[in-house]
């Protein structure tokens, strides 16, 4: 709106109006939530997008000279779950407080912006999930030479985790979508790198766009100097990193922007480095099936849905974290399953420790609130009590021997003097909130109890008036009475209104009685309201103390809290591996992977007694780099494929894994090329996006990587698919010699084995019987040259005709014939893919023909003359 017509509608708006314009001036991308009276309103285009996102009536309201304008609202007591519905559907909510008493106010009532939530900056339990981090992200792009640099930095308000990253750019779309923030912030120059990033995030990442100056190097300096009090950031290992710095400055300016209070528990940034963890990119989480299923995309059948047997909120972020970053150093690995294997054989230590966890309450969210000053008393009451176990956590761990557990017993900081101060502090038997006090412990502070006793004693004077009333007036059923609205007064029945004293003030009139006050009860009021209103106002300023004495032990809390989560992911490892029976992998820095007895470790799982999972070997290393894996569909290719993957992932990760013996050298990344979809939104058909993801793999894996493809090049034809496949597989043998497994249904790649000296043939065996197939599930040594197609279909529920059908043009197609009822054997003619080739002049066919030498040709051979010869058949230049 042009600032003219902004101007104009201010002067014809009322009051209180022009009061809400001014204040939405100031937050023009926000929904205002302005409170007037027990409601939050919303005017204009807000009260439009309210009244659709929370399907409430649409009102109108008179605005003075100027037209009605839109109005929607709901009660201010119910404002935490509305508000939350509006920022998961995306919107920003800025909350405009009435802060001072409107009887009291000279004019309009004043009012301010008293809380800024957005996706990535929320505290509010109905909006966050206590499994998952929250996460706010600002992406920075810093030009160096002819490349583009992504300087990342992310935060969680409500745990206290703060990292920065810098990656090459065409990098960052995975690393985005493998920490899933809720907010984006982003400069406004850089719009179109924010439409390529909205296409391939998730659906309810939200984009906030801010001005370029706050990305400027020095800007970003000063407000890191300022958050940590420091002159220079060489402490936090973060020097040289100038994009990931511009990042973290961001984000902390858009939270001092958004008015997020004290941020002094942000005691830390640490450096997210490329060469600690595996970066895997979105197939691979999601043909593995990590932390979401592919079938519908929840938790439900998928590896953290197995192997999460957290006891504490804190341990479950965590594992969450781990199982999509696994590690790549040795010795940090070796370190973990140390920590695993001392839990596994030691039953009384696992059980104990799991025990204590699940009696610590979430400390890292618990300190946001405190810290931010938005907790309730029996939040810090329950923090409190989580500090006092640290103790028996400690002791617990005092005889243990792995160097990892040990350390981490080092890293829990006990807090007594906090624990004694929050214990003498707060009433364990208070259930009251803040606004009604009484949560302080009596004998904690000397002038609140005394307040609280002149309260009390005026309380029993008021007593002592009603039997006084009684009395004189001969009215026994008097009652001396309060509330909020007309304070105390005495209240007399109709019946017996003749026998008031006229001394008595009437105050109100009800339909069966009348209320009344008196001198002596005005006095006694004003001493109880008083010692109340003071009484409440200390007890305020004695909890903010004690919110404020616990942030300011934030770095020992965060450090005991980072602690108990890795304990908590260390246990539900040892729980896992004892429960089913997972081995210890043999971890080396070679190219070998030897796996005995190897299982998937979700489908074991939900497999049923009847059919248990058929456990596998695999072996790849220096000799059998690369295996052709063929047999048909349902046989148990891409299950061997996933669960390779798997176990490779959750022994880097630290866990052991689902097998009899594992030894599996330390690979860079996992990369996965499985199933068939297509991209309608970005107009990408299956195959190209199949190809897509074929080529990112070729040109991002290493010779450490570990390759598992599954049916390439079955998206177009037959003679395209198979010889992308196999110039793929001589590709990977030949260049990038890294570990791979190749499901595929052309049989023909097999030939591969007698061509390329470490490729090696396996197989899904299946047993043929007189009239059904029965597949096996084994992968074993060889190849196999049939796809049974028409035995899935037929389990498939295929009509019996159908099948009957397909077997008998199956039949008729390796005899070169089909029957067709009513007429003529005819040679089998489909359009564009088998063309009859002596259509033509023979004698040009002829000459071609004479001229090759059949011995010489391999399958592949075979079948490029063979495609040579069609374009001949078809007029086309051939040579």
């Amino acid at each position: 709106m042009a600032t003219s017509d902004a101007e104009a509608r201010k002067k014809e708006a009322t009051p209180m109006m022009r009061q809400y314009l001014e204040v939405k001036d100031r937050y023009p991308d926000f929904l205002l939530l302005f409170r007037v009276g027990d409601f939050y309103e919303t005017f204009y285009d807000d009260a439009i997008s309210v009244s659709s996102a929370l399907n409430i009536v649409l009102t109108r309201r008179s605005n003075g000279s100027s037209a009605e304008v839109p109005m929607a609202g709901f009660p201010h007591h119910a404002s935490e779950g509305y508000i939350a519905k509006l920022v998961r559907k995306g919107f920003k909510v800025a909350v405009c407080d009435q802060v001072e008493d409107p009887a009291a106010a000279k004019g309009i009532v004043r009012r301010e912006i008293t809380d800024i939530v957005t996706p990535g900056v929320t505290y509010s339990d109905k909006i966050l999930d206590d499994r998952h981090n929250n996460y706010l992200c600002a992406v920075a792009i810093e030009k160096r030479g002819r490349e583009r640099v992504a300087g990342v930095a992310y935060v969680d308000v409500t745990t206290a985790e703060f990292r920065m990253a810098e990656i090459a750019l065409d990098g960052l779309k995975d690393f985005l979508q493998s920490l899933h923030p809720a907010e984006i912030l982003i400069s406004s120059k850089e719009r179109e790198l924010r439409d390529s990033l909205k296409k391939s995030l998730h659906a309810e990442a939200v984009f906030t766009e801010l001005e370029e100056w706050m990305f400027a190097g020095e800007q970003a300096s000063r407000v890191l100097a300022g958050h940590f009090r420091t002159h220079s950031m060489k402490g936090f290992g973060i020097e040289g990193y100038e994009a990931g710095k511009i990042a973290a400055g961001v984000v902390l300016q858009y939270l001092e922007e958004t008015r997020q209070g004290s941020l002094q528990y942000l005691v830390r940034i640490g450096l997210v480095e490329s060469s600690e963890s595996m970066m895997l990119d979105i197939q691979t989480r999601r043909n593995l099936e990590i932390i979401s299923s592919m079938q519908d995309g929840t938790l439900n059948g998928s590896l953290l849905e197995v192997i999460d047997r957290t006891r504490n909120p804190m341990g479950a972020r965590l594992l969450r974290r781990w199982l999509l970053h696994p590690l790549k150093q040795l010795e940090a690995i070796t370190h973990r399953h140390d920590a695993v294997e001392e839990l596994v054989d030691d039953q009384h230590l696992r059980d104990g420790l799991r025990q204590l966890l699940a009696g610590v309450i979430d400390l890292e969210r618990a300190l946001s609130r405190i810290a931010t000053f938005r907790a309730m008393p029996r939040e810090v009451r329950m923090l409190g009590g989580s500090l006092d176990m640290l103790p028996q956590i400690r002791a617990l761990l005092a005889d243990t021997s792995s160097s990892r557990l040990r350390q981490l017993m080092a890293e829990l900081e006990e807090l007594p003097e906090l624990a004694d101060s929050i214990g003498r502090a707060l009433d364990p038997e208070a259930t009251g909130t803040l606004r009604d006090g009484g949560y302080i412990r009596e004998g904690y502070h000397a002038e609140l109890d005394e307040l609280r006793a002149i309260s009390s004693g005026a309380r029993d004077r008021l007593l002592e008036i009603q039997q006084e009333e009684r009395k004189k007036t001969s009215i026994s059923t008097l009652k001396v009475q309060y509330n909020k609205v007309f304070g105390y007064y005495i209240e007399v029945s109709r019946a017996n209104s003749d026998k008031v004293p006229a001394y008595y003030e009437k105050k109100q009139t009800l339909v069966n009685a009348e209320r009344y006050t008196i001198p002596d009860l005005k006095e006694y009021e004003e001493k109880i309201l008083t010692a109340e209103e003071k009484s409440l106002l200390l007890e305020h300023q004695l909890f903010h103390d004690l919110c404020a004495s616990t942030a300011s032990c934030a770095g020992s809390i965060q450090k005991s809290a980072a602690a108990l989560a890795e304990l908590d992911c260390l246990a539900s490892f040892a729980w896992c591996a004892a429960e089913y029976r997972y081995c210890r992998p043999v971890m080396s820095p070679s190219a070998e992977l030897s796996i005995r007895g190897g299982r998937h470790p979700v489908l074991e799982r939900i497999m049923s007694v009847d059919e248990p999972y058929v456990s596998n070997d695999c072996e790849i290393g220096q000799s059998q780099q690369l295996l052709i894996i063929t047999g048909p569909n349902m046989a148990g290719k891409s299950s061997f494929l996933r669960q390779t993957g798997l176990i490779v992932l959750l022994a880097q990760v630290g866990s052991f894994v689902p097998a009899d013996e594992a030894e599996i050298g330390l690979v860079d990344r996992i990369f996965t090329r499985v199933g068939a979809s297509d991209n309608l939104a970005s107009g990408e058909s299956t195959f190209l996006v199949e190809m897509n993801e074929a080529a990112s793999i070729l040109n991002n894996a290493t010779s450490q990587s570990l390759l598992l493809f599954d049916e390439i090049g079955r998206g177009t034809s037959t003679f395209d698919g198979m010889s992308i496949a196999w110039s793929m597989s001589e590709y990977i043998h030949d260049r990038l010699r890294a570990r791979t497994l190749f499901a595929t249904h052309y049989h023909e790649l097999a030939e591969l084995e007698e061509r390329l000296e470490r490729v090696v043939n396996f197989n899904a065996t299946v047993i043929e019987t007189a009239d059904k197939v029965i597949f096996l599930r084994k992968i074993v040594r060889g190849a196999s040259d049939n796809s049974y197609g028409i035995e899935v279909a037929k389990m498939a529920g295929m009509p019996p005709e159908v099948i009957a059908r397909a077997r008998e043009i199956l039949a008729g197609m390796e005899k070169r014939e089909i029957e067709v009822p009513g007429t003529r054997p005819v040679t089998p003619q489909i359009q564009t893919r088998q063309i009859s080739l002596f259509e033509e002049e023979e004698s040009v066919l002829k000459k071609e023909l004479s001229t090759i030498d059949l011995n010489s040709l391999t399958p592949i051979d075979a079948l490029l003359e063979l495609k040579r010869l069609q374009e001949i058949a078809l007029g086309r230049n051939a040579r």
